[in-house]
């Protein structure tokens, strides 16, 4: 595709006019690209994004208003330190061991469950469901040919 003078006339006009850049396009027979690639080289006056930037008002940041004026000459009373709650754990355990957590079921149904199998050591499931939730690879170099 060669840009002629008429078609660089034409494009000078059409974007004057305020066409867009598509319809300018299909006007000369070239792409949307093109046209904003050649009016950018010719330094025509640029375009507003057609995508609207909604503009927020700057927030004001709030300042609390005291009711009442601070005694300065009063004792200030240190704060109370409470110790922090001990952590609950993340797998419940029992004497038996610990209990497969994979769900079973709509939570939102009085059927739901977990499975209460025996999980696997460091594994919130058993052997089943790991088989499921894990997905294993075989280590580099041992790959499938295709």
């Amino acid at each position: 595709m060669t840009w002629t003078d008429e078609r660089i006339s034409e494009l000078a006009r059409l974007w004057d006019t305020g066409q867009s850049a598509s319809a300018i396009g299909r006007i000369l027979g070239v792409s949307k690209n093109a046209v904003v690639g050649k009016a950018h080289r010719m330094r025509l006056a640029a375009r507003p994004s057609p995508i609207r930037q909604e503009r927020r008002a700057p927030s004001r940041r709030r300042i609390p208003i005291l009711t009442k004026p601070v005694d300065k000459s009063a004792p200030v009373a240190a704060p109370i330190i409470e110790p922090a709650p001990e952590p609950r754990p993340t797998i419940s355990k029992d004497p038996r061991g610990a209990k497969c957590l994979w769900p079973i079921g709509d939570p939102r149904q009085a059927e739901f469950h977990f499975c209460g199998g025996s999980a696997i050591e460091g594994k919130p499931y058993c052997a089943d469901h790991c088989a499921v939730a894990y997905i294993v690879r075989p280590p580099r170099g041992e790959e499938r040919a295709a």
